[in-house]
């Protein structure tokens, strides 16, 4: 492949192609000049342009200038045969080349073309080069068989070289001093006055020596405008002068007609010449009033200069070439904690700081040579310990002679701007830290959305490395369907229509997969305001979606559910009053169903007078309270049927509009198995009562026994006397008999009692513990003696199997929940929790209460009958509880919490522990 041009190759080019224009273009004026008059110019413009161009660029281009001649003739098909043209072409180029090497050789910068040391080299060298051109042509004249006109050639091609290269040099340099628009001004008003002059000198008039009028507005123009001045106004003035000779109009042409352009033609170049003088001593006088001016203000500068150093707000210090202090501020002297009020200028710097650095020498040397050298965060060592930085530098200062004249030192202590900057770059490390170890996906992207920065999280997220993601678009993560709208957004943000971007996105995965994320982003502008690139922050949203979308079935299932149950949806306006009803609300009321508004009165014959009097000061006390409305309300339907419902709202300020919402629920199943609950409560009480008065009984026969045993004891032994008398009275032993077999059939009849309350039948069935705990903490919390008291549930009883009466287990549930609701009336915390555990082949049931507890007298005798802490108790109950729970092949305890409260336990074995025993 070929290599690729640099990107500068037109400005190495372009010194060239300038050179070949101007040859050319003075060519083609030469050649127009020719066709229109029929012989060539008396002037040499292609020479004269051609000189400036290799003075301006470079000589070796000098074969540009023989193809801009050859170019010239075959464009306007010259009529001189091949031959000549070429050696036309070779003379222009290398007379040109002859001019500008000597002048070169000389030393004499374009700028200097005109100087009154260097004018007459100028002129040697232009004759030399009008001599060299002239000689070709005549030579290629002569050998196409043409006269050879030497003389006409060399004062053509000199005439051009004096007269246009200067003109071309004045005007392609850069002057010395910018021109106002007003000297433009009167620039062109004394061209077009020379132009006039020599118009009217030259042009209008025949034979009258007028040829002296134009030296006045010459010299105004060289005195004025110096060199561009004189070189323009001199041009304008020989092109008159010689188009005279064409026209035979002005002062020459009295002359012979084969004399008469060499006369016009010299009388242009000694006018030239001292014009060209006069305007080169004028400006080289310019310069010298600009240089004493300069010189002064130099000197006042300096001064002005020293003054403002000491002055200065910064630390500056100037040094001599012998490194001797000229001028310090006061800043310096300050930073550098010099003596205050002891001058150092004119001191020597290594003698205020001899502790300097031995490569400070050096480096002043090389300043002193001409470089300029900077440090940023040297350490400074006072003599004190302390340690400073400074950011310094190094400047070579120059006299009025351009040479080096000593060294500008300026510092800046910046240990305030170092520990900054050790502080921003912690506060970098952390930002990098929080930003590579964020918990979200954090990206920095162009306004083009190009990825710039990525974190861990991104890729994880997106499921590419690091290095597959920078400087690709982020529509490489994303979908097709969602681009479009991402772009806009992108776009939007930096356009800055838009803040900030949110929305929910679907990344692209590398096997297809899809992942929902949500997207933040916004615009991160530089310091001048003007956008610098978008910060982009990624949620992983899977898990909400996947709990939204389960919310919204959760939500359907719901909305079925409230249907199925008869759930209906109240509003009450507490501005106007009315009310409004969904079709299952307008239906549990009773009401047909509308758009429009209810009023109370269309439910009061439901409700009854107290009731609509309540469910008012329930909806006052609620917008009072801005609380919540929960009541229940017991309604009586056209056809008699009983229909219980509870209202469950909330107050909602909506807007200034306060309005309560809520659900109306049909409780009335709930109602009906309260009272069916409180039925089998009852039946539990009446079971308690026989179960008491049976533990009574056992407890009678187990008492009655000893001294029914004793009495059978005294009656045989009263019979024993009786009948060891020698006379025994019959009487009494028939009636000691009938006593001793009234006593034996009393104790018969106790041991039955006692056998039957004992060893009495327990109706073995599956026992379900955990619903005979729920239902047992339902029955106790419809007490009134339960208000006010949280009574929790935590059964957990797993696998285990239990055989037993549920009834009986829900009376000692019952009595022991009750007995603890009770313990905790005068307590300021009423809490009972009820668990059930399995541990080790049982099942262990307890029951916890925040009451004062037991003491331990109670403890020692607290299951026996007749022992209680109640003011009413019987003393019974415990008893029955543990005579039930002993029955079941259970045991039953008490004990004391240590953070306070009473706690009664049972445990009842399962079916695997009853099988093992």
């Amino acid at each position: 492949m070929r290599e690729r041009l640099p990107e500068n190759w037109f400005a190495s080019v372009r010194p060239a192609l300038q050179l070949f224009v101007g040859a050319l273009a003075g060519c083609i004026a030469w050649a127009l000049w020719h066709r229109s008059t029929g012989h060539s110019p008396p002037i040499g413009l292609a020479i004269g342009v051609s000189v400036g161009g290799l003075l301006l660029t470079s000589t070796r281009f000098w074969p540009l200038l023989a193809v801009a001649v050859l170019l010239t003739y075959w464009l306007f098909q010259s009529p001189f045969p091949l031959i000549e043209q070429l050696f036309r072409a070779i003379g222009l180029a290398l007379g040109a080349l002859v001019t500008a090497m000597l002048i070169k050789r000389r030393g004499i910068n374009p700028n200097e073309l005109l100087d009154p040391r260097s004018i007459l080299w100028i002129f040697l060298a232009a004759v030399a080069g009008s001599l060299v051109a002239a000689a070709i042509v005549a030579l290629g004249a002569t050998v196409v068989g043409q006269p050879a006109t030497f003389i006409d050639r060399f004062a053509q091609q000199g005439l051009g070289m004096i007269l246009v290269a200067p003109l071309v040099l004045v005007w392609a340099t850069p002057p010395r001093e910018r021109w106002s628009p007003l000297r433009w001004v009167g620039f062109v008003a004394v061209m077009l006055f020379c132009g006039a002059i020599a118009a009217h000198a030259f042009l209008t008039t025949t034979g009258s020596p007028m040829s002296w009028a134009i030296f006045p507005p010459l010299v105004l123009a060289a005195l004025g405008w110096h060199l561009r001045g004189a070189t323009t106004s001199v041009a304008i003035s020989a092109l008159i002068v010689l188009w005279s000779t064409e026209i035979e109009t002005g002062p020459f042409s009295t002359a012979a007609s084969d004399h008469r352009q060499l006369l016009a033609q010299i009388f242009v170049a000694v006018t030239c010449a001292t014009i060209f003088l006069l305007a080169a001593y004028a400006d080289e006088r310019h310069a010298e009033d600009k240089l004493s001016l300069a010189a002064r203000r130099l000197e006042i500068a300096r001064l002005n200069l020293t003054n403002m150093v000491r002055d200065a707000t910064s630390a500056v210090a100037i040094l001599d070439r012998n490194l001797h202090f000229v001028a310090t501020s006061k800043r310096f002297i300050t930073d550098f904690r010099l003596p205050e009020g002891v001058s150092i200028e004119g001191r020597s710097h290594f003698e205020v700081f001899p502790t300097c650095a031995p490569e400070r020498r050096q480096q002043y040397a090389r300043v002193l040579a001409g470089e300029t050298l900077s440090g940023n965060g040297d350490a400074l060592h006072h003599p004190d310990g302390t340690v400073d930085y400074v950011r310094w530098s190094f400047h070579p200062w120059r006299d009025e002679d351009s040479q080096i004249a000593g060294v500008v030192i300026t510092s800046e202590f910046i240990t305030a701007e170092m520990e900054a900057r050790r502080r921003l770059e912690e506060a970098e490390r952390r930002y990098r830290a929080v930003f590579e170890q964020a918990g979200v996906g954090v990206a920095r992207l162009s306004l083009e959305g190009v990825f710039l920065e990525v974190n861990d999280r991104i890729c994880e997220m997106t499921g590419y490395p690091r290095n597959e993601l920078l400087g690709q678009n982020c529509r490489k993560v994303g979908t097709a369907e969602q681009w479009p709208s991402t772009e806009e957004g992108i776009q939007a943000l930096a356009r800055g229509e838009i803040p900030l971007y949110s929305d929910d996105r679907m990344l692209r995965l590398p096997d297809g997969q899809l992942r929902p994320v949500h997207c933040t982003a916004n615009m991160v502008r530089a310091g001048d305001g003007a956008p610098d690139y978008i910060a982009v922050v990624i949620l992983d949203v899977s898990r909400r979606i996947a709990a939204q979308r389960a919310l919204e079935e959760s939500e359907k299932l719901l909305r079925l559910a409230q249907e199925a149950a008869g759930v209906g949806v109240w509003e009450i306006n507490l501005i106007r009053g009315g009310s409004r009803h969904s079709p299952e609300s307008a239906r549990l009321f009773g009401l047909e169903w509308h758009e429009g508004e209810y009023r109370l009165a269309d439910v009061a014959d439901r409700l009854g007078i107290d009731q609509v009097i309540e469910l008012r000061k329930a909806i006052v006390h609620a917008r009072r309270a801005q609380g919540p409305l929960d009541m229940t309300l017991r309604l009586t339907m056209a056809d008699g049927e009983i229909r219980w419902v509870t209202l469950q709202g909330r107050y909602d300020p909506h807007n200034g509009q306060p309005r309560l919402l809520g659900l109306i629920i049909d409780i009335t199943h709930d109602i009906e198995a309260e009272a069916q609950l409180r039925e089998a409560h009852e039946k539990l009480l009446r079971l308690a009562r026989l179960n008491a008065m049976g533990a009574m009984a056992s407890t009678l026969a187990h008492e009655l026994n000893q001294p029914l045993a004793a009495i059978t004891n005294y009656l045989e032994a009263c019979r024993y006397l009786t009948r060891s008398r020698g006379d025994p009275d019959h009487d009494i032993l028939d009636a000691l008999d009938r006593a001793r077999v009234q006593a034996l059939r009393a104790g018969d009849i106790i041991r039955k009692i006692r056998s039957f309350t004992v060893t009495g039948e327990v109706n073995q069935a599956h026992l379900d513990l955990d619903r005979v705990i729920r239902t047992a903490c339902t029955a106790v919390r419809q007490l009134k003696v339960s208000r006010e008291v949280t009574i929790e549930c935590d059964c957990d009883t797993g696998e285990a199997e239990l055989i037993g009466d549920a009834l009986q287990i829900e009376q000692v549930l019952t009595n022991l929940i009750r007995n603890a609701v009770e313990a905790t009336s005068h307590s300021p915390l009423r809490e009972v929790s009820v668990t059930a555990r399995t541990e080790e082949h049982e099942v262990i049931v307890r029951i916890a209460d925040s009451g004062p507890g037991l003491s331990d007298a109670i403890l020692d005798n607290l299951f026996e009958p007749f022992r209680t802490t109640k003011e009413s108790g019987t003393g019974l109950g415990l008893p029955i509880c543990r005579t039930i729970v002993e029955a079941h092949g259970g045991r039953l305890w008490a004990e004391n919490r240590p953070e306070g409260g009473a706690m009664f336990s049972f445990a009842l074995p399962s079916v695997e522990a009853s099988v093992t025993a």
